[in-house]
């Protein structure tokens, strides 16, 4: 039997100058505070303004850019794993949120996952 672990699957353009392991760990400790198991699923995606942008009024009918959008999935897997859904962070703006609010980038991105993971939960 393989063993639960939670998966955080990160998809970003190499300019994003954000580790991996950073979005990981920071998604993981979230997830347990509000109390998702080992075998939850989450994707993170760092996009562009224009992307952002485009996304929101896809699924949203909205006409800005946004911070961070949550896609709820809430899927049981074939594996035993539980699909929670993937966030979508505006990298540009959570780099401009760090300057603004005079903070490091880990910071301003740790708030916009905490905040997205909340909507996901918040839906499940």
């Amino acid at each position: 039997m393989a063993t639960k672990r939670m998966i955080i699957e990160v998809k970003k353009d190499p300019r994003y100058r954000i580790r991996n392991q950073f979005l990981r760990k920071t998604a993981q400790k979230i997830l347990r505070e509000f109390g998702l198991k080992e075998n939850t699923v989450l994707g993170i995606i760092l996009v562009g303004k224009r992307k952002a942008k485009e996304l929101n009024w896809q699924y949203r009918k909205m006409d800005y850019v946004p911070e961070v959008l949550s896609f709820a999935q809430q899927e049981n897997l074939p594996d035993g794993n539980f699909f929670l859904g993937e966030l979508v962070i505006c990298f540009p703006l959570a780099r401009e949120k760090a300057i603004l609010e005079n903070q490091d980038l880990e910071a301003a991105i740790s708030e916009l996952l905490y905040h997205g993971i909340r909507n996901l939960v918040k839906e499940s």
